[in-house]
Parts: C-alpha cells; structure tokens; sequence
C-alpha cells in the first residue's frame, strides 16, 4: 500500500497557488567574507510577468540581520560578486533595455542600496554577464540585430528575409539569422561599453582568460556549421582581435570555467559525433586543445553552469544520477587519475550551488519541499538559510511519494506515486518526462494541483531518458542508428507499462480511470501508449512529435537530431522516421486525447499537433485541440503566467471530465 506522511497543512493545491511560490534560482557566496546572494522568482498573472528579487544573507554573527533586499522587479538577473569580493554587478531590464547594475558590499542596511548605481544599458537582453579579474571590467553577452529597423518595423513593411543557412531560428527566441549573439567588454568605473565579436558568428559561453588578456568563448566557426550543434571552444586577444580555436568540433561545449592557472578549462560536454550522449564533465588543455572525457568517473548528466573550481586541482558540478540532482567534487591532479566523489545526495534535487573558503550554499527541493536555500561547512550539518516558500508549505497538503523500483526483465525500473487522502480507488495519472530528462526527487506544482483534485501520480525514468547513463540512454536511439538500439515506442513504452502494471497490482488505484500525461517526448510518448495499449482512458499529449518525417524539416534541432537518432537522413530513407511516429499507429487511438501545443513552438512544430488532430477528427476519434496564442516549446516552465493558469485550470478540467467516475 502506498503511504504518505502527515502535513501539517491541509489546504488542496490549485493552479493559482503557483504565483505564492519563489523558486530561488541563483545562489552566490561572496569571497573574503561570510555573505550569500540570493536571486528568486515568483509568477505574477495581474502583471503577467514574473517578479525577481535579489537578497543578501550576511552569515557572520556579528552582522547577522534580515536580509537585505538589493533589487526586485522583472528582469533582475545575472548577479555576480566580483572575484575577490566587494562588489556586486547584475542586470535589470527597464523599459526594454537591459541596465547593468553594481553595489559595493561594504555598507550595511540602506547605506548598501543607497551606493547603487547603473553602469551602462544595452538596447538588447543581456544573456551573460562575467568579471575580469581585476574586477575592473565585465565581458556580457547580447543578442544584437543585424538590422534592428527590420525588427522594428510593422511586418508587413519588413524586407523578406534572404535565408542560406540551416537552424535559422530557435525556440524561445525567434529569429537568429539575423539577430546573432556578441560579447561585449564594460568598464566598471566609466561605463564605456566596446563590442569585441566581429558580428560573423553566435558567441556566447564567455569566460575571461586569468591573465585578463582575452577572453574564452564558443561558437559555430567550423564549415557547415549549420548541419551540426558541435561547436568549438575560441580564444579572443583582446589587444589584437585575433581569435583562436582552441578545440575541434565533434562536439559541444556548454559554459567552459577556466583553472585558476589559466592552462585548462572543465566544462560540460555532449557528445554530438555519438550522439545519444549524457551531458558529461570533460577538461580542455588550452595549450593543445585536447579534450579530457570524464565520463569513466561520472557518466551522468550534468547541469551546464554548475562548475566551480574549488582548488587548483579540483571542481565541483551538480550530477543527475536516478532522480536525484547530487553535488559531486571531481579531482583532476596532473599525472595522476581523476577522481569523484559525492558530497550532497540524498531524496532531493540540488539545483544550485556555490563555495568558497569552506563554507557553501545551495538551493534544495523534494517532493514536498518548495526550492529553499541551504548553508553548511564540511563536518558540520547544514542548515535551513532562505526559506520563501515555508508558510504555503505548512498550509497546504503535500503527499509525499513512495519510490517504486520495478523489475522489467531483469533490469530496475525506478518509479514513483503519490495518492491523495482515502482509501481509493483513485484515478491514476501517469506524469511523463521530456526527451534527455529525468523525474525523481523534483518538486512539482503541478503534481500537487491533480493530487489536490484526488489523483493518484506515478512518473518514472524507462529506459532511455536521463540519469543512468550512455547505454541507458542510447536503448531509444533506432536499430539503423551507428550504435543501434531499439527506437522510439519500443523498449522505453515496455517499461513505462510494466510500471502501470505494477501499480494497479499493488496500490489502491482504478484500473478503469488511468490517464497519461507528458510533453515533447512525453507527449510523443502519450500518443504511442494510447495507439499500442488499452490501459489508458484518457492522454493529455503536449507540444509532441507525432510525424518525424515532417518534424525533421522544421524543427530548429534539424537535421542533426534525428539523424543521429535514426542513422539517417529522412530524405535518405522515411521508413525509419514513420516507423518512430505515433501517427503510424493513430487508428489505434480511441481513448479520448487533449493535444496541447504552443504556436510559436520552433522545437516541434505546432503542424505536428495538426497533423494529429486532423487524424483523429477524420477518423470520428473523441479529441480536443488546445493552442497556446505566443507561447513556445517552454510553455509548462517558461511561459506567460496568465497561460500557465489557463493551462492548469484546462489540465483539471480534462481529467476531471475524462476519468470520472
């Protein structure tokens, strides 16, 4: 039987609760002194737009008080102490222009705030935002136009865009032929601002060289970039402009952190020429550019960012390891054998983490724990620092859920449920994950909300998504794939039924009033389990792939995605493409089906939810089309907040009409 531990709260969780909830997204120790930075976010559908804060935690005992409110507003963002203390810059957004903000962290209470002052502004979002260490410049990364009056202009006076390269566009941004990413250089004392890119390529991922005489970076410089997301790492000399490639191009490299000795970088890396790949740690020689796989000691996913050196011989990452996110501290000694070991695990996800001298803060979530920040210093226990979120903790009814393990022919299924008050049956909604994702140990508003309307939840990791490793990971790459597996639909749907199996066996759930829920490949995954099964009543499939042939020409991971997937180019050979599409098997969807899409959509086409629909209307199938006005692939995590309450309000609606009982 299931079990949930007691809460203290008893109020149900509703889907207007989400504009209560601060979800802490940045956390910084100060260097030289015991003063933590705290960025957090919360929605707000009366502005519709979400609210930002900056807050300081001075730890030392003799200057312990509340914290002290920096900034708040939309748009607070990118905060950063200067390398050894003292200062702090970050980024605010007014009137549509980005303001680099900056405070000497000497002062206490209002003689802080009153120091504030505004560098410079740029007339684009700043992206990234990084110290020289001197402190006495910032290198920060704008998206510019290449012609800012064609983005002005109405559209229906604007030029036709002169297209000849792939990847034209991305999801969440828009354009991006014509609106490429530049790194710019700021002086801290006169505000002077100096764009260093030479405006021929995206750059981005910018880092200073120790020696303040260049900066780091990544971009696409290799030919036929556009076919590809390898990219490479580059050193740009400041005094001469020159810029030299460093790494070659097999694969990707996400936020490169250089050694305090300037000779080599860690950084997260996906193997692009072997793709299905984990996200994994890897060091760069800066001398010959060769590149250090660290996947023998950590083969898991890591979270680009999260790197810290903590000596000169180590560094720390965060590392998604079954349905935990872990801080795991990597030792790289020359001449000696690289080394990991764990130092913050356990039934919750760390989703970010900052030391120095000792003493480190991160950011905490489970199940029943909203994001709060933590402190702690090694041989003593941590504490509780920042906690936004604990009065709508203790007021609302929070089911803890049971971890499941599953065997499916000999190999561990990991799985969870949560079931609301009574003895049940209740209705069961299987709640599944994107594409190169894990679920575990997250906390999920939204699993609360259909808690709260008395469904049971059960999500799990089938083979094939995030935090088990390479192999793991490549069973969903197809049998013609250079490292063959099983494709899309196949062993991953197996699993993913064997688990349902399993807790309509042993949980007091209705076998009756199962429903399936996910998004992107989770909802490719909803539309193949109602095609090839009938143990679902309903599905909720949401910004999906439903026809691959179609998706590979449209989706701004074309072509490379699905071609390292399958093995091959569709326009090479459909069959695999229809073969790993759920509108193959559509005929066998009976079972009532909500397809839930954004318009603006650039990762899977809103023409993907179309073709489905058109489908199942021509064959008399019961299903309804929801179409998101605005919103892209990240509707569920990023959107507007007035449609994120539409969305959970119409998430209830459909389960509650379509598993009645």
């Amino acid at each position: 039987m299931t079990t949930t531990l007691p809460s203290t709260g008893t109020a149900p969780v509703r889907p207007h609760d989400l504009e209560e909830i601060w979800t802490p997204s940045t956390v910084r120790r100060e260097p030289g002194s015991r003063r933590v930075l705290i960025a957090e976010s919360r929605p707000d559908s009366t502005a519709n737009a979400y609210v930002s804060r900056l807050l300081l935690h001075d730890l030392a005992p003799e200057n312990a008080a509340d914290p002290v409110q920096i900034d708040g507003g939309p748009g607070v963002r990118l905060a950063a102490f200067a390398p050894e203390g003292g200062e702090l810059a970050w980024v605010r957004t007014r009137e549509g222009r980005s303001v680099i903000r900056h405070v000497s962290t000497a002062g206490r209470g209002s003689a802080l705030t009153d120091g504030i002052r505004d560098i410079a502004e740029l007339p684009d979002a700043i992206e990234e935002l990084a110290w020289s260490p001197s402190a006495a410049r910032l290198a920060v990364v704008a998206r510019v136009p290449v012609d800012r009056e064609w983005f002005e202009a109405p559209e229906d006076r604007r030029a036709p865009l002169r297209i000849t390269t792939l990847r034209y566009s991305a999801d969440g941004i828009g354009w991006t032929v014509n609106n490429r990413r530049q790194i710019f250089v700021v002086d801290v004392a006169t505000g002077e601002v100096r764009c260093v890119s030479d405006a021929t390529a995206d750059d981005h991922d910018v880092a200073w060289t120790p020696d303040e005489k260049g900066l780091l970076f990544t971009s696409q410089r290799q030919p036929d970039w556009d076919l590809t997301e390898a990219n490479a790492l580059h050193r740009l000399d400041l005094a001469t402009g020159e810029i030299a490639t460093i790494t070659d191009a097999t694969r990707e490299i996400v936020r490169p952190v250089p050694s305090a000795d300037g000779t080599r970088v860690a950084t997260v890396a996906v193997d692009i020429a072997h793709y299905p790949s984990t996200s994994f740690p890897a060091l760069v020689d800066l001398t010959s550019g060769a590149v250090t796989d660290l996947r023998a000691i950590v083969d898991r996913d890591c979270t680009p960012g999260s790197i810290r050196w903590v000596s000169p011989d180590a560094f720390v990452v965060l590392v998604g390891s079954e349905g935990r996110i872990e801080v795991v501290e990597i030792t790289c000694a020359a001449g000696g054998a690289p080394t990991a070991r764990t130092l913050l695990t356990g039934p919750r996800q760390i989703t970010g983490f900052d030391v120095h001298d000792g003493l480190w803060v991160a950011i905490e979530s489970s199940p029943t724990t909203p994001p709060r920040v933590i402190v702690g210093e090694e041989g003593a226990a941590s504490r509780v620092l920042h906690d936004p979120n604990a009065q709508y903790r203790e007021g609302h009814r929070l089911a803890e859920p049971r971890h499941e393990p599953v065997d499916v022919d000999g190999t561990t299924i990991d799985s969870w449920i949560a079931t609301p008050d009574g003895e049940g049956p209740h209705p069961l909604i299987i709640w599944l994950q994107g594409g190169g994702t894990q679920y575990g140990y997250q906390w999920s508003h939204e699993v609360h909300t259909l808690i709260g309307q008395g469904f049971a939840v059960a999500w799990l990791n089938p083979r094939g998504s995030a935090g088990y490793g390479t192999a793991w990971m490549k069973v969903n790459a197809a049998p013609g794939a250079a490292e063959p597996g099983e494709g899309w639909g196949n062993r991953d749907l197996d699993d993913i039924v064997a688990v349902v199996q399993h807790l309509l066996a042993t949980h007091p759930v209705d076998s009756a009033r199962v429903g399936v829920m996910g998004g992107s490949y989770g909802g490719m995954m909803t539309a193949f389990l109602l095609a090839k099964t009938d143990l679902f009543a309903a599905g909720w499939a949401e910004r999906g792939c439903y026809n691959l042939f179609s998706d590979a020409a449209t989706k701004d991971e074309a072509p490379w995605f699905f071609e390292k997937y399958l093995g091959v180019s569709h326009l090479q050979d459909a069959t695999p493409y229809w073969d790993a599409s759920p509108l193959k098997y559509v005929d066998g969807i009976t079972a009532p089906l909500a397809i839930v899409h954004s318009e603006y959509d650039r990762r899977c086409a809103i023409q993907q939810a179309e073709e489905l629909f058109f489908a199942l209307r021509v064959l008399g199938r019961p299903a309804e089309f929801i179409r998101f006005p605005g919103e892209g692939h990240s509707l569920t995590r990023e959107g507007t907040p007035v449609h994120r309450r539409q969305r959970g309000d119409l998430l209830l609606e459909w389960f509650g009409e379509t598993l009645s009982a």
